[in-house]
C-alpha cells in the first residue's frame, strides 16, 4: 500500500486480500480492521471516506491484512475481546469467548438474582475469565455477599484471567486457583458451578475453521472421544462440591444434552436444557438433589 492513501481505496484493497484467502465476510473485517487501526467506529469509517490514512495505521492495517489473511483470528491479533460488558485481553493461551457463552453468562446471573441461597460461585476452567469477571463485574452493586471464585488447569491462561481482573478492578473479588477441575477445592462446596468445558469430539478438530485449528489451544476443545470425557468428569465429581439444591451450569455441544441422562448419579437432576441462538441445546441445568429420592426432572 502507498502512503497516502484514503479509508475507501484501502478498504477496496483489503477486502479483495480478503476475498483471496476465503474468509467468510471479508467486507465486515475490511471495515473491522480499518476502524481500529483508526480508533473510530465502523459507521464513523463511512463518513470519512476520503480521509487519507495515517502511515503508522496503514503499518498496522498491513500487519494485520497479512496476518488475518492468514487466518489467525482478529482478536488474537488485537489482542481483545468483548463479552457481555466488559472488554479482555486474550491471546492463544485461551479461546475467545463466544455469544454462547454469553448466554451461559446469562443463565448464571438469572439464577443468582433469583435465588437468594446463592452466595459462592465458581467458575471451572476460567480461560481468560470471561464468565467469572462478567459476573463479578455486572453484580458488583449487587446487595448480597457473593463470593467468586475460578481455576484452570492452565497456567497462562490462569495469568491472562488474572491481569484481565486487574484491569477491571475486580482482583479483590475473585480468588483465582490452580489445578485440575476440582482439585484445589477439596474442602469446598458451591452454590453455583459454571463452566464451559472442551466438548468438541476429537475427531471433529481437524474439520473445524482454520482459525480455530491453528490457533485456539487445543486443551480448551478437545472434548474426547465422545465430546464428553470432561462433561461426564465434572457431573460425577460436582456432588461433592454442592450444597444441597445448589446448582450446576454447563454448556454443551451440538446433540449432546439427550447423552448426558447416563451420566447422572443419584445426587443430581438435570432440570434444564437452554437452546443457543441457532435453537441449538447449548446450555445444561443440573441442581443437587436435597434427597436422593428426588424424582429426575428431564425426560
Amino acid at each position: 500500500m502507498a502512503e497516502s492513501l484514503t479509508i475507501s481505496s484501502v478498504l477496496k484493497r483489503i477486502k479483495e486480500q480478503l476475498e483471496q484467502a476465503k474468509l467468510r465476510n471479508p467486507q465486515l473485517e475490511a471495515e473491522m480492521i480499518v476502524s481500529e487501526a483508526l480508533g473510530i467506529s465502523r459507521p464513523e469509517i463511512y463518513l470519512e471516506l476520503d480521509k487519507t490514512i495515517p502511515g503508522s495505521a496503514l503499518k498496522k492495517i498491513r500487519a494485520w491484512v497479512k496476518a488475518r489473511s492468514e487466518r489467525k483470528p482478529f482478536a488474537y491479533i488485537i489482542r481483545k475481546a468483548w463479552f457481555r460488558e466488559i472488554e479482555l485481553e486474550v491471546n492463544n493461551s485461551v479461546l475467545i469467548p463466544r455469544p454462547e457463552t454469553e448466554l451461559l453468562t446469562e443463565q448464571a446471573l438469572r439464577l443468582i438474582r433469583s435465588e437468594p441461597t446463592i452466595e459462592k460461585i465458581l467458575d471451572l476452567g476460567t480461560g481468560s475469565g470471561a464468565i467469572i469477571l462478567s459476573l463479578a463485574f455486572e453484580l458488583k452493586n449487587f446487595a448480597r455477599n457473593l463470593k467468586f471464585f475460578a481455576s484452570d488447569i492452565s497456567k497462562p491462561a490462569l495469568e491472562m484471567a488474572k491481569k484481565n481482573a486487574r484491569k477491571l478492578g475486580l482482583s479483590k473479588k475473585i480468588t483465582f486457583c490452580k489445578g485440575d477441575l476440582f482439585q484445589p477445592f477439596s474442602r469446598h462446596k458451591f452454590h453455583l458451578i459454571v463452566c464451559n468445558p472442551p466438548y468438541i469430539p476429537q475427531a471433529q478438530l481437524r474439520s473445524l475453521m482454520p482459525e480455530i485449528k491453528r490457533y485456539e489451544p487445543e486443551i480448551a476443545l478437545n472434548g474426547g472421544v465422545d465430546g464428553l470425557e470432561l462433561v461426564q468428569k465434572i457431573i460425577n465429581q460436582a456432588p461433592r462440591h454442592l450444597y444441597p439444591d445448589a446448582w450446576l451450569l454447563m454448556e454443551i455441544g451440538l446433540n449432546q444434552a439427550k447423552r448426558l441422562k447416563k451420566y447422572l448419579g443419584a445426587e443430581m437432576a438435570l432440570k434444564e436444557v437452554v437452546k443457543d441462538y441457532n435453537r441449538v441445546d447449548r446450555i445444561a441445568i443440573f441442581q443437587k438433589r436435597q434427597e436422593q429420592g428426588f424424582a429426575r426432572i428431564l425426560t
